[in-house]
């Protein structure tokens, strides 16, 4: 039986297992390293991973993202209200204290709280991990942000041991970072520590983490965190940028359209990555709205 490790990410997550004197990243049915971390509910059946991410456009009212960020949370937390709702295409509703989403799922109108949500995902994880390892899964270390709450902690062993997961250790995703650094070194000193720097930029946030190795060790001597910026934020301001163009020159309200803002992000986010290695890009989306390109 193998122990696999899973890297919960915001946009993407990741499956990790470690063989052959080395750590190999799992491949999805699509042969990606990444599966996007989505949930989407249709007519006969739910999605899940890269199923959910082919609806992401066209059903976007019943498919679910930013887990991370709402997995645990209750529907009066300001930052749910005030920041996340804004990333979202689906309602948001109280079921008993906890944070649920309203989608219509084989033709009925349900809802499901976002750790049901989770454990949807998590079974897809194991699925993946399953098919490729050609074993049995059950035993699993998952990484999660060091600014997770108990409670957001609990809620993700929860939704684990819904999906037939047993948890070993859930893991700061920081510290995970540093490990993989140094579990593959061989030249780390065994007197004077060797202090390495580590900066992550993800989806919805970022950690600089400052950590100290000797051969065999490792400690974190400081982290710091910014829990609302990250990749989305650029996505946000091009976004923003963009949507007051396309009124000003066209007279379209691209922000009152839910498919139009969601074909306008799906670009952005492109466009986002090609900025990264040149100084100007196109945009270019496919009649975003009222038949204009």
């Amino acid at each position: 039986m193998s122990v696999v490790g899973i890297d919960f990410g915001n946009l993407q997550s990741i499956i990790a297992v470690a063989r052959n004197r080395g750590i190999d990243v799992v491949c999805n049915e699509v042969s990606n390293r990444f599966t996007p971390t989505l949930v989407s509910f249709g007519p006969k059946q739910r999605y899940l991973g890269e199923t959910a991410k082919t609806q992401e456009i066209s059903n976007f009212k019943n498919t679910v993202s930013s887990l991370k960020r709402i997995v645990g949370r209750t529907l009066a937390d300001k930052e749910v209200q005030e920041i996340e709702k804004q990333y979202l295409t689906v309602p948001l509703v109280d079921v008993n204290g906890q944070l649920a989403v309203k989608i219509n799922y084989k033709g009925e109108e349900t809802t499901f709280t976002t750790i049901q949500i989770f454990a949807m995902y998590l079974t897809k994880m194991k699925e993946i991990a399953t098919v490729e390892t050609k074993m049995p899964v059950s035993d699993c270390v998952i990484a999660i942000p060091a600014w997770f709450t108990d409670v957001q902690r609990r809620a993700v062993l929860d939704a684990s041991e819904i999906a037939g997961l047993n948890v070993l250790r859930l893991i700061n995703d920081s510290t995970a970072t540093a490990l993989g650094y140094g579990i593959t070194k061989t030249d780390l000193p065994e007197d004077k520590p060797r202090n390495v720097c580590f900066v992550d930029v993800g989806h919805s946030s970022y950690t600089v983490s400052i950590v100290s190795f000797v051969k065999g060790q490792l400690t974190v001597k400081a982290r710091a965190f910014d829990r609302h910026f990250g990749g989305r934020d650029f996505d946000r301001m091009l976004v923003d940028h963009f949507a007051a163009q396309f009124k000003t020159k066209y007279g379209i309200d691209v922000k009152s359209n839910g498919k139009a803002m969601i074909r306008l992000m799906a670009g952005c986010e492109k466009l986002k990555k090609v900025l990264s290695a040149n100084a100007e890009a196109p945009l270019n989306i496919e009649s975003i709205m009222e038949d204009r390109d």
